[in-house]
Order: structure tokens, then sequence, then C-alpha cells
């Protein structure tokens, strides 16, 4: 699903998220549930995110940080399950999430195994203590 060599990432179908996207091609993406789009052609930012993308077995949420059309930061929330679009702090709990980091792991080392850093940019997986979530982020030169 994600190309070390390129940076993309392959959905299935012809549809790749990655450098080449530009934020005009990414809001006309049908993925998940209905898009939301922070900014407009040509701004210096932009936001897309898409939530409940089903890739196989598992659900993506994908934030996407564009600047003047490019792509700068890919975000990846993975789960087995769909993402729940709004709720509450009420199941939340610290032990949960370091589960859902070490998915998150799991699912970056079967695509990229211990590299996290290329030609096209870099991964990293890690724990928002902030946000309160876990999260991938591929970050684009």
């Amino acid at each position: 699903m994600l190309d070390k060599t390129s940076g993309a990432l392959h959905l299935g179908e012809g549809i790749e998220i990655g450098p080449h996207i530009d934020f005009t091609a990414t809001v006309e993406l049908h993925l998940g549930n209905k898009p939301e789009v922070i900014g407009f052609v040509d701004a210096e930012n932009q936001q897309v995110h898409f939530r409940n993308v089903r890739v196989g077995h598992s659900f993506f949420t994908f934030r996407m940080r564009f600047s003047y059309n490019r792509l700068l930061v890919l975000e990846l929330l993975v789960s087995p399950h769909p993402i729940p679009i709004a709720g509450d702090w009420d199941d939340w709990s610290f032990e949960t999430e370091m589960k859902h980091l070490e998915q998150c792991n799991a699912w970056l080392q079967e695509q990229v195994g211990n590299e996290r850093e290329f030609d096209w940019g870099y991964i990293w997986s890690g724990y928002d203590s902030l946000g309160g979530y876990s999260s991938i982020k591929i970050k684009y030169y």
C-alpha cells in the first residue's frame, strides 16, 4: 500500500495519495465520508480530511496539509473498526491509545520496515499527548 520508493499511498483502483497529488485533485477524490476541506486553490494553508476510508481490512482517516496546492504532510489514523466521526472522551484510555500506537507501528513496519528516512521525505509514528491520539505522519520534501 505505501510505496517506499515514491512515498505514494496506493488505495486501490488507481487511487494514489502522495507527493505528486495536488489540492484540487485531492478535493475531487471520493473516499470514505464526505471530505472536510479547509482553504481554497493557491492558498498558503490548505487541508483535506477524509474519514473512514476502507482499505483492505482497515479503516483510515487521512489528514492532508497542503501549501500552495503542494502536499506537505499526510497524517494517517488506522483502525480495524470504523472511526467515530463525533463522540466523547468517555471511552478513551491511555492503555487503549497505546494499543492503537502499536497498531500504527505494526502497519508501518509491514509497509516499509525499519526505514523512516527517504529521498522523498520521512515518516514518523507516535502518540500526540496534547491531542490524545496516535498516528503516522508522512512529511514530503
